[in-house]
């Protein structure tokens, strides 16, 4: 595991295509992007999933993550590469700077605010 001391935490919320071949796109891609996701961790990607459209549809429309990077753009970067962009299941992402207060603690970096 590499030092992760001097790395930034960020929240990164993405949203999927919504045209009829988004789905099929996603689920083509899916084993590419979960094995980059599992070699990522816990350096880059400390956690991640899908996000419903509702619990009950569990329709995928997007999805979250927590990540780990020294800078915005390096972030940037990353996810550019990622199977579900390259494979045009993810659209569009906004990234927020972050901040853990509760639970994944041994996978952050830095002291935990609350």
């Amino acid at each position: 595991m590499s030092d992760n001391s001097n790395k930034k935490q960020f929240l990164v919320v993405i949203r999927d295509y919504t045209d009829e071949g988004a789905l099929e796109r996603r689920m083509a891609a899916r084993p590419k992007h979960l094995a980059m996701a599992e070699t990522s961790y816990p350096n880059y990607i400390v956690c991640g999933g899908a996000i419903f459209d509702s619990h009950e549809n569990r329709k995928m429309v997007g999805s979250a993550m927590i990540c780990l990077a020294e800078s915005e753009e390096e972030l940037r970067e990353k996810i550019a590469q990622d199977p579900y962009v390259l494979g045009k299941v993810w659209e569009s992402w906004t990234i927020y700077p972050y901040r853990n207060a509760v639970g994944l603690k041994s996978e952050l970096p830095g002291p935990v605010i609350v």
